[in-house]
């Protein structure tokens, strides 16, 4: 199991597991206006989350996020 503590992490799960091209400076774009984002890359990167790190993510909260950046303070809990 890999932890998820920095964005460098996160952007690499991205890139790695998920496939989507992503850079730190993007976490914070609203999904609507991230190229090539689409609803498979959101179940992927939910699966790659509760898979490498174990933590559980709640579906509505996972929904309700409208950036990258927002499923990861879901995904690092304090």
């Amino acid at each position: 199991m890999t932890t998820l503590t920095t964005s460098d992490d996160y952007v690499r799960l991205l890139r790695d597991l998920v496939g989507f091209p992503v850079s730190a400076h993007e976490l914070d774009t609203p999904f609507d206006l991230l190229y090539g984002w689409d609803s498979v890359h959101l179940l992927k990167l939910v699966t790659a989350i509760e898979r490498e790190s174990g933590v559980r993510l709640a579906v509505t909260r996972v929904l309700e996020a409208q950036t990258l950046n927002e499923i990861f303070v879901l995904a690092t809990p304090a």
